[in-house]
């Protein structure tokens, strides 16, 4: 069992896809603990496991093999609908392509996972508002995706995802589409958050800027783990 104070722990987990008649080793054997309020980069190129290991992490693909603990509850042991809820309920997620939903505004999309959990709506709009106030996006909250830029997404994209309260937010390649300015803001952003909220980060990703960010970069190669190096 292990140590159940732990944000994340996966042990020996696999992801094995099948394609056509060959196997692809995914993520191979990987083993890794993740204390609260870390914030972390899983790094390596494309095709090294990381994205996949994100989404084993947060429940949104099963491994072949191994288990996976999530703020000391086995996930990989849960139901469909049990992952679901727990999803919903602990884990928030930024996505590289923001998956915000274009018929509603950025003040509803940043609510959306409250309202699913039954936040009353002024408590919603409390906790939006305050994160839209210190994230520049005040005045905007009625604007829909389309009217916003790449950077002002990716911003509502992190406000929807720690307006919860999540033990855990997974980023996958959350400054992939912005230009540096606009990433050196979300990740100010970030690291504000992590460190006045206590949220734990964990990012997939191949930036630079965010591995240069991060207190511990773990670089994946072909689905295992490469190094793991914690800055003091």
């Amino acid at each position: 069992m292990p140590d159940q104070s732990a944000a994340v722990h996966t042990e020996g987990i696999w992801k094995i896809f099948k394609q056509e008649a060959e196997e692809v080793r995914a993520v191979r054997d990987v083993t890794l603990t993740f204390a609260p309020g870390e914030f972390t980069a899983l790094a390596g190129p494309s095709g090294s496991g990381k994205t996949t290991l994100l989404n084993l992490i947060g429940g949104l693909t099963r491994p072949t093999r191994g288990r996976i603990w999530v703020a000391g509850q086995d996930v990989s042991q849960m139901s469909s609908q049990e992952l679901a809820q727990f999803r919903l309920e602990n884990v928030g997620f930024v996505f590289q392509a923001y998956n915000l939903l274009p018929v509603l505004t950025a003040l509803e999309n940043a609510e959306f996972p409250m309202l699913l959990r039954g936040v009353p709506a002024n408590e919603r709009a409390r906790r939006v508002g305050e994160l839209f106030e210190r994230t520049g996006m005040t005045g905007l909250e009625d604007r829909r995706p389309g009217k916003l830029s790449g950077g002002q997404q990716q911003r509502v994209a992190v406000v929807r995802a720690v307006a919860s309260n999540p033990a855990l937010v997974l980023a996958d390649e959350p400054t992939a589409n912005l230009d540096t300015a606009a990433s050196e803001a979300l990740l100010d952003m970030m690291l504000e958050f992590n460190q006045e909220l206590g949220v734990t980060f964990i990012f997939a990703t191949h930036d630079e800027h965010v591995m240069e960010r991060s207190r511990r970069v773990v670089r994946m190669v072909d689905g295992a783990i490469d190094s793991d190096e914690t800055r003091s």
